[in-house]
C-alpha cells in the first residue's frame, strides 16, 4: 500500500457524504479509499475514452464532421473567443 503523504479537506454535500459511507462499508475500505477507487476508476475510464492523436486525423481524413448551420455558426464563435482569450492572455504577461 502506498504511503499517503496528501491530505485534503473537501466539502460535500450530504447524500455524496452518506454514498461514500455507505459504499466504504459495503466495500469494507475506510472512506477515503472509497474516494481514491473512484477516482481512479474515472480517470481511466475518460482515459480510455479519448482518442488518441492518430485516430483524430484519421477522422477528419475521412471528410468534415457532419454539423448543421448553427452548430457550425456557435463552433466558430467558440473558437473565435478561445482565439481572443489567449491573445488578452499572452499581452497580459508580456
Amino acid at each position: 500500500m502506498a504511503v499517503m503523504t496528501v491530505r485534503s479537506t473537501y466539502a460535500l454535500d450530504e447524500q455524496t457524504a452518506q454514498r461514500i459511507r455507505d459504499l466504504a462499508q459495503t466495500w469494507g475500505v475506510s472512506q477515503a479509499e472509497v474516494i481514491r477507487r473512484s477516482v481512479r476508476q474515472a480517470s481511466e475510464q475518460q482515459a480510455g475514452s479519448m482518442p488518441s492523436p492518430a485516430e483524430v486525423v484519421a477522422r477528419y481524413v475521412r471528410g468534415p464532421l457532419p454539423r448543421d448551420r448553427r452548430e457550425t455558426r456557435r463552433a466558430i464563435r467558440s473558437l473565435r473567443d478561445l482565439r481572443h482569450g489567449d491573445d488578452e492572455r499572452r499581452a497580459r504577461s508580456s
